[in-house]
C-alpha cells in the first residue's frame, strides 16, 4: 500500500499532465511538500477550492489553486498571455472547469494507487465551505511548471475520515496529530490540577419518565400551510440545453450560435428549486416573456 507522500506525488504528477494538455505546453511537476492543514478550508479567500469524490470509497477530498496562479492560466489559455488581473464571469467559468478537470484527474489517479475502480470519480469548484470535510486535514502542496513563465502551486488536503476510509488513517494521521497535542499537554501540566470530589458528594439523578409527545397528523386537505406561503421559491424556466467542450465555449464571442437539444415546437421545462413541476409555451404579456403551462407534473403523468 502506498503511503500518502507517494500517493500525492502521483496525484500531483497527473495534475501536471492535465494542466499540460490543456494549455498546450510542456509540464514538470515538483516533488510534494507535506504542510498540514489544521484549521477549517474557507472558500472566499484567494485560492479557488475543488472538493473531489471517489464514489466507489465514499471518500472526499480537497484540491485548493492560488486564485492567482489560476489567473495566469485562464489569460494563456484564452491567447492573451498571462498578465490577467482579474477574472470575470467568462474567466471564472473557464478557471472553474480547469479546476474541475484537474482535481478530477487527481483523484482518479489516486482510485488507481490504490487499487480500486475510479469509475464515477468527479470534482467541482466548491464555494460553500459547510460542503467541505471538518479539518484536520494531511495536507501537501507542489509546483507545476508550465512552459517557462506558468509555475501554478497546488495543494491537495486529506481530511481524518478521508484518510480512514482509503486505509491510511492510522499511519498519516498520527504525525498530524503529534504536534497539536504536545502544546495542549504541556498547557495542562502547567496547570494545578482542581482535587477531584469526594466518592461521599457525588449522588444519583433521578430522572422524571415521561411520555413522547403523540404525533398530530392533520387531516387531507386541512393542513395549514399558511406558515410558509411567504418562503420564496427561484422559477426557472429552462428552453433547453447543451454540452460543448471548453475549446468551444472559450470561443464563444458576440453573434455566436449554438444549438439546444429541444425542438422548436417542443415545451419548455419550468423548474422550481431545481425540480421539474411542469411544462408549457412561451408567450408574451405586457412586451415580457411568460410561460403558459400546458402540463403540471410531467414527470408522473408521462
Amino acid at each position: 500500500m502506498a503511503d500518502t507522500q507517494q500517493l500525492a506525488d502521483s496525484m500531483l504528477a497527473a495534475a501536471g499532465t492535465v494542466l499540460g494538455r490543456l494549455v498546450e505546453q510542456p509540464a514538470k511537476v515538483d516533488a510534494a511538500t507535506r504542510d498540514d492543514h489544521d484549521g477549517s478550508i474557507r472558500t472566499d479567500g484567494d485560492e479557488l477550492v475543488s472538493l473531489a469524490t471517489i464514489p466507489s470509497l465514499g471518500a472526499q477530498l480537497v484540491v485548493r489553486f492560488p486564485t492567482a496562479d489560476m489567473q495566469q492560466i485562464v489569460g494563456v489559455m484564452l491567447g492573451g498571455g498571462d498578465d490577467v488581473t482579474q477574472m470575470g464571469p467568462m474567466q471564472l467559468s473557464i478557471a472553474s472547469e480547469t479546476v474541475s478537470q484537474i482535481a478530477t484527474a487527481m483523484v482518479e489517479e489516486l482510485a488507481k494507487q490504490l487499487g480500486t475502480s475510479g469509475e464515477g470519480a468527479h470534482a467541482s469548484m466548491c464555494t460553500d465551505a459547510t460542503l467541505l470535510p471538518p479539518p484536520p486535514f494531511v495536507s501537501y502542496s507542489g509546483k507545476i511548471d508550465v512552459g517557462n513563465d506558468l509555475h501554478p502551486r497546488l495543494s491537495v488536503d486529506f481530511a481524518a475520515i478521508t484518510l480512514s476510509k482509503l486505509g491510511l488513517g492510522s499511519a498519516a494521521a498520527s504525525d498530524a496529530a503529534k504536534g497539536r497535542e504536545a502544546e495542549p499537554a504541556a498547557a495542562t501540566a502547567s496547570k494545578p490540577k482542581r482535587p477531584a470530589p469526594a466518592a461521599a458528594d457525588a449522588q444519583n439523578v433521578a430522572y422524571t419518565k415521561m411520555p413522547p409527545t403523540p404525533v398530530r397528523t392533520a387531516q387531507p386537505g386541512q393542513a395549514n400551510l399558511d406558515l410558509v406561503h411567504d418562503v420564496p421559491l427561484q422559477i426557472s424556466a429552462v428552453l433547453g440545453k447543451t454540452v460543448m467542450p471548453l475549446r468551444e465555449v472559450v470561443s464563444l464571442q458576440s453573434g455566436s450560435v449554438f444549438e439546444l437539444d429541444k425542438l422548436a415546437a417542443e415545451p419548455i421545462d419550468l423548474y422550481v428549486n431545481n425540480i421539474l413541476i411542469a411544462r408549457g409555451e412561451v408567450v408574451v404579456v405586457d412586451d415580457k416573456y411568460a410561460v403558459k403551462i400546458s402540463e403540471l407534473n410531467p414527470q408522473t403523468s408521462s
